[in-house]
């Protein structure tokens, strides 16, 4: 049964991948980056990361997920590229472009593409019957750790799980 269900969540994986890059794009221009982590040295150095984000910060929900995620055979990261669509619109809370700039803002339309792929995702993983769960934690380490090889803006990770009960929920961790 537990080849089975790496089978499953091997093949669901990959189908997911390929629903976050088909996400509808804003502009059409495709600012959303998208891998999956399967090997246990990257996934070690996140977790690391994540802990040394609680040391640092004080905000415990790092870890707890660093913990929470150790079992995950497959984590999927969306986020999206530091990229200006240079439109002027001030969706992203400036006055244009040149301003979010200036102030290291973040383009809005880049960031709302990568909301879309990621809701995409989970409903899709939530239909195949694959546990998941949206964390900002897992996306924030692997930007830290200089996962990514394109600037990124911002990012999260999905864990996937197929187990009797969903783990990602009702966590009762401790930090």
């Amino acid at each position: 049964m537990k080849e089975l269900i790496k089978d499953a969540l091997d093949i669901v994986s990959k189908i997911l991948i390929a629903d976050a890059i088909t996400a509808p794009k804003s502009v059409g221009r495709d600012d959303v980056v998208v891998d999956i982590i399967t090997d246990s040295e990257t996934k070690s150095k996140i977790f690391k990361k994540m802990t040394e984000i609680t040391e640092r910060t004080g905000l415990t929900f790092y870890k707890r997920d660093a913990i929470n995620c150790e079992n995950v055979d497959y984590i999927i990261l969306i986020g999206f590229k530091l990229f200006y669509h240079r439109f002027d619109c001030g969706f992203c809370g400036f006055s244009g472009c040149d301003e979010c700039i200036e102030k290291g803002g973040v383009c809005a339309v880049s960031a709302t593409d990568a909301g879309i792929a990621i809701g995409s995702v989970v409903k899709l993983a939530s239909i195949f019957g694959i546990d998941n769960r949206i964390m900002i934690s897992l996306g924030q380490a692997a930007k830290e750790i200089g996962y990514f090889k394109e600037k990124i803006g911002g990012a999260y990770g999905i864990p996937l799980s197929a187990t009797t009960k969903n783990p990602f929920f009702d966590r009762k961790i401790k930090v």
